[in-house]
């Protein structure tokens, strides 16, 4: 949890270090939901920016992002063609189920995206294939 890298709120000029050197909100409440949806993955309301002058007390990791549900599975067939030769069919399946895996809730108050999931990472995938083994 972090302000937007072009908000110096500490007048320290570390915003513009980057890579978690930026300035955090104060946590003014409770951020968890008992009803999380991708619209709203925690309470916004629970973070305010910081005086001006002071860094915020925001902690690194203070929020728990969606679960990650994943199973693979290949089935595989080899057929002997020859003495010296098999032939092999396969198929393959990413994320069998299909399970969303969510991409984290966007995180910098003061952004158009804070609370909001707004992307998933891929959903299953399929692949055949033929193999001549020799």
């Amino acid at each position: 949890m972090a302000l937007l890298p072009d908000i110096d709120n500490s007048g320290t000029g570390r915003s513009i270090l980057g890579f978690g050197a930026n300035d955090r909100p104060n946590v003014v409440g409770n951020p968890t939901l008992a009803n999380r949806s991708p619209e709203r993955w925690f309470n916004t309301g629970a973070f305010a920016f910081a005086p001006p002058g002071s860094f915020g007390n925001a902690g690194r990791n203070i929020l728990d992002g969606p679960g990650y549900q994943n199973v693979n599975v290949s089935l595989l067939k080899n057929t002997p063609l020859r003495e010296d030769i098999n032939l092999q069919l396969r198929a393959e399946f990413f994320n069998l189920f299909n399970h969303p895996k969510l991409q984290p809730a966007g995180q910098f108050p003061g952004s158009p995206t804070f609370g909001r999931i707004t992307s998933a990472r891929d959903p299953r995938h399929v692949q055949f294939g033929v193999k001549l083994l020799f």
